[in-house]
């Protein structure tokens, strides 16, 4: 089964193409041409997140973690990284406008001033640990270097013109939006490395308790060895036959070479060093690795008014802001 982020990434990356969710079935129809090539299949797509349903559903694509569709979309984003510009068409909503001055007031006029600007920042982050890869896309919009939360989409907007606008520095919002991606991953990150730090208590453990028990055979086998051959002297004292002497003094020294030779090969440092290395490997089998991509970067701009106003015969002028609908 496919992770519900791994579904909401599908519906963000799609969100301008048509969707019908039907039965466990996202019909996705109206993609772009360029993201059909990328992929090498054209829409629709029938995308499921079960296997049954899959066997069922005819021309469906399975949706699994580290399933082809899921990868190509990131592979897809990581390669058109851009930035746009585009033009919020928005005029004085009058009404709004009147709720935001003071009561008895009069406009005299209003007429357009500059522009302001939004920046939305897309990254596509990546989550790798153990075999798995986990992805997700994260949205952040800007104004004034300060993170906002406004339903952009609702604003209708056009390509727009570098010509109307002057050149706009964007690295204050970018890190702004970097520190905004950091504290929205805090938690997914920690929840993924309660889990990795238990898997890997478990496998340091498994290593450990492996290694503890060949080092304690061989101990055993040196000390039964060591142990052999003093009852083989003490029995060689007590011997006066020749042949039974012979067989025994053969024995002490088959037994001492052997004790010997387990001494030399120093299975206790080969041992340690073999667990040494398999538990560096574990470690580095656990580390959560995590890359933000930028895939994309929106700049959005929009008239903002100068309006004079008359209130009790004085005349004052300010500016109006019609996508926040306020008085700046």
């Amino acid at each position: 089964m496919v992770s519900n982020k791994s579904r909401d990434f599908i519906l963000e990356f799609f969100k301008d193409s048509k969707l019908v969710d039907e039965k466990g079935v996202l019909n996705i129809s109206e993609v772009p041409k360029d993201f059909e090539d990328f992929v090498g299949k054209k829409s629709p797509y029938k995308l499921v997140f079960d296997f049954n349903l899959h066997n069922k559903i005819k021309d469906s694509e399975l949706i699994t973690q580290g399933s082809y569709f899921l990868l190509s979309i990131r592979d897809y984003l990581i390669n058109k990284g851009q930035t746009s510009l585009l033009k919020i068409n928005i005029k004085p909503d009058l009404l709004e406008l009147n709720k935001n001055l003071a009561k008895g007031s009069r406009i005299l006029e209003i007429k357009q001033a500059d522009f302001n600007f939004l920046s939305e920042f897309y990254f596509l982050s990546i989550y790798q640990y153990l075999n798995e890869k986990k992805q997700s896309m994260n949205n952040i919009l800007i104004k004034d270097n300060n993170v906002i939360d406004l339903d952009i989409n609702k604003f209708k907007s056009c390509n727009g013109n570098k010509e109307e606008i002057p050149i706009i520095d964007l690295n204050k919002s970018y890190l702004v939006a970097k520190i905004k991606l950091n504290k929205e991953q805090t938690n997914e990150i920690s929840k993924l490395k309660l889990i990795l730090i238990e898997k890997l208590d478990k496998e340091l453990f498994r290593v450990k308790d492996h290694y503890y028990k060949q080092i304690k055979e061989k101990d055993e086998e040196v000390e039964t060895c060591a142990r052999k051959i003093k009852l083989l002297e003490t029995k060689l004292k007590h011997t006066y036959y020749d042949r039974d002497i012979s067989i025994l003094k053969r024995q002490i020294r088959e037994s001492k070479e052997r004790l010997e030779g387990l001494k030399k090969k120093g299975y206790r440092e080969r041992l340690r060093s073999e667990e040494l290395f398999h538990i560096t490997d574990e470690v580095e089998k656990h580390v959560l690795s995590i890359k933000n991509n930028l895939i994309n970067v929106t700049v959005y701009y929009y008239p903002v008014y100068d309006i004079s106003v008359s209130l009790k015969g004085k005349i004052s002028s300010m500016k109006y802001d019609p996508v926040f609908n306020r008085v700046i």
